[in-house]
């Protein structure tokens, strides 16, 4: 049985991260992310809910640029800001990422 058919790449369950919401609760950090395209993704950052928010935000977009990267082949970077106390907006971008330098020397500048 399955004979004949082809190998399918599986569709990431979601798009490139755009933007993702950082909410401070009494008991969990809960975030929320909207995706490019479609989909998206919510939950709990797996750390205490007295943690500094600036290790919160960082095991937060730790996990998001290793999925980005593993699904689509895209790194991201995000920028912070706290429209209100308690919540946080983190901008996503793509960042272009420089080819290694080739050990052999060859294409290097002078």
């Amino acid at each position: 049985m399955g004979a004949g058919r082809g190998t399918k790449r599986k569709r990431p369950p979601f798009g490139v991260p755009r933007e993702v919401i950082l909410l401070a609760t009494q008991d969990a950090w809960r975030y929320t992310f909207v995706a490019d395209g479609a989909g998206g993704g919510c939950g709990k950052v797996a750390m205490p809910s007295d943690a500094a928010v600036e290790d919160v935000q960082a095991a937060l977009f730790t996990t998001l640029a290793d999925l980005t990267r593993t699904l689509h082949g895209v790194d991201i970077d995000v920028a912070w800001s706290s429209p209100t106390p308690g919540s946080w907006t983190g901008r996503i971008r793509h960042v272009t990422v420089a080819e290694p330098a080739r050990a052999d020397g060859a294409g290097g500048g002078g």
